[in-house]
């Protein structure tokens, strides 16, 4: 099964699956954490891989990284 949605650009945030599908918490926090969608009624909503203060979400294309930047 496929789920899509369509988010705002600005402020992306859709309501949680996890009460449906109790896997879904981790996919979701995932995307939290890479892309900052925001998942309402999320029971842990945290970052999973980056630490807590990090700055941006690294999977946007708007996001600008100056330590591992490549300068052509």
């Amino acid at each position: 099964m496929v789920v899509k949605v369509k988010l705002d650009k600005n402020e992306p945030a859709v309501d949680t699956l996890s009460d449906i599908w109790r896997t879904a918490e981790m996919h979701e926090r995932e995307a939290y954490d890479l892309m900052g969608i925001v998942f309402t009624d999320h029971p842990d909503l945290r970052r999973l891989f980056l630490t807590p203060d990090h700055v941006g979400y690294p999977l946007r294309k708007d996001y600008e990284d100056p330590v591992n930047m490549i300068k052509l």
